[in-house]
């Protein structure tokens, strides 16, 4: 029965999120210290010295990684909400020329995952939550605000993937492929349930085009991933699937509206004064404008991509990548989208560090980082204790069927408990991996991959920085943390579905 007290860590971890409602960060810290007081109270736990100074090591390699991503991306982040970039964005969205659910449809397949890839944890609310309450009651937007959560195993430029992958033992672009399948089937289920979520009168058209949106991205991210470009392929998939929604706009925009000035001219003859200066006004702001984004969002975006490519040519002409390596866990400094990032913010500001912007950044990021820091300390603890290998051998003799539908739900525990697609993989790959039948490693992996990254919206802290963003119409609306929770998991039953079928198939198939 030694697994129960290997297990034990997690369930404090669980209780103290859902049970007394406390941040990530002091449910890690009490997991942590669960797994410390296992480890010296059972000799069967222990942890050999010459263990415990590698696991140190690459524990802080992998806190490492994460906050060289992090600080420069909410810097960022930052620097492009007070430059009014993140405005044009919402701006231009609400102008598309397209029907109610066809904007949802973009929103959540292509706008969200773009900013969310390449800004992470949750940056893109700020985005996504202002335009959706113009497109939907409070009640319904904030519902569809959570499916575009949906590209956290490439949030922050692939972030959670790269460390899942020094976790499991493969290279970045094996993880990045397996996961762009395990997750392919995710993506339109989202997309179709946040366009339905609006109630159009056309329920099956609103699907297939729904269905198409979630398609796109989800190839989008295969073909980036299959060519081993795994940091930026959530921006690249959302753009992707942006450009594909802007071609069906180009589409219909002669049937779907007037030049400008025509309406403009009969708003004057027929008198109506009120709505000339209306379209005066969406002329200057760009409402009516074209269908191509906004300048500055093309140049903050393009400085980060273009950033990427140039030090990816770098390391492939041979500049060494500056990396320090130990304990299996390594950190790359040329390899990371750190630099980029931080390089874009402050090319945006013409080289002037912004120390309000610092300051914030560092504020905002300082609690998740905590609690990763707990959650890295928590799984390397678990893993090098023996309290894994204890689960994992409790599961072994398992049926086969059993282990299939196991792995995907620990994966969706993961994800929930830590609010963070790279702390349920620090917490449970170890676990996933000892799970995994001779030859499914990598697959595994990927469903651990994606089971975190798509069950994080579902969690308290993504929650309420949703309520935070809507601010009173939220509560205007009726809207609380127990309404959304309650959604969520309905979602997360549904996305629990798809996974556990992947992981049958792959069972039964390779």
């Amino acid at each position: 029965m030694m697994w129960v007290l290997a297990v034990l860590p997690l369930i404090v971890v669980l209780a103290m999120i859902t049970g007394l409602r406390r941040p990530a960060h002091w449910a890690a810290a009490a997991g942590a210290l669960a797994a410390v007081i296992i480890v010296w109270w059972r000799p069967e736990f222990a942890v050999p010295g010459e263990r415990l100074g590698a696991g140190a090591g690459a524990a802080g390699l992998l806190v490492l990684n994460a906050a060289a991503v992090m600080l420069p991306g909410v810097y960022l982040s930052q620097v492009l909400t007070r430059r009014g970039v993140h405005e044009s964005l919402q701006e231009w969205v609400r102008a598309l020329p397209l029907s109610g659910p066809a904007k949802i449809a973009l929103v959540v397949a292509g706008i969200a995952p773009t900013v969310e890839a390449l800004t992470g944890f949750g940056v893109s609310l700020l985005v996504t939550v202002p335009v959706l309450l113009a497109l939907a009651p409070p009640a319904t937007a904030l519902r569809q605000a959570m499916l575009g959560m949906n590209i956290m195993p490439w949030g922050t430029l692939g972030l959670a993937t790269v460390i899942g992958a020094a976790l499991a033992g493969v290279s970045v672009t094996t993880l990045g492929t397996a996961t762009a399948v395990t997750s392919a089937l995710i993506f339109p289920l989202l997309t179709v349930w946040a366009a339905l979520l609006s109630r159009p009168e056309r329920r099956l058209r609103t699907a297939v085009l729904a269905a198409g949106a979630g398609g796109v991205l989800a190839s989008g991210l295969l073909i980036s991933n299959r060519l081993g470009v795994v940091p930026p392929a959530g921006v690249l998939a959302g753009l992707f699937t942006s450009a594909m929604g802007l071609a069906l706009c180009a589409l219909r925009r002669p049937r779907a509206s007037e030049p400008s000035e025509v309406l403009a001219h009969t708003a004057a003859a027929t008198g109506n004064v009120e709505r000339h200066h209306e379209i005066n006004r969406e002329d200057r702001h760009g409402a009516t404008g074209g269908l191509i984004p906004p300048r500055p969002v093309l140049h903050a975006y393009g400085l980060v991509l273009g950033g990427i490519a140039v030090l990816r040519i770098a390391t492939a002409a041979g500049v060494a990548p500056l990396a320090l390596h130990t304990g299996g866990a390594s950190f790359a400094l040329l390899s990371s989208p750190g630099l980029p990032l931080l390089a874009a913010a402050l090319l945006l500001d013409r080289g002037r560090p912004h120390l309000l912007d610092a300051r914030a950044a560092m504020n905002r990021v300082t609690r998740p980082l905590l609690a990763l820091t707990g959650f890295v300390i928590l799984g390397r603890l678990m893993a090098d204790s023996g309290m894994i290998s204890a689960l994992g051998d409790a599961l072994a003799n398992a049926p086969t069927m059993v282990i299939a539908c196991a792995a995907p739900a620990l994966g969706m525990l993961s994800g929930f408990v830590t609010g963070s697609n790279v702390g349920g993989d620090v917490l449970m790959m170890s676990l996933q991996q000892d799970l995994a039948p001779t030859g499914l490693g990598t697959w595994f992996a990927a469903l651990q991959n994606s089971a975190a990254g798509h069950t994080v919206f579902t969690s308290l802290p993504m929650i309420m920085l949703i309520l935070a963003v809507a601010g009173d119409r939220a509560t205007n609306a009726g809207v609380s943390e127990h309404v959304l929770l309650r959604f969520g998991l309905r979602v997360a039953a549904g996305i629990y579905l798809v996974l556990a079928a992947v992981a049958i198939m792959v069972m039964a198939v390779v």
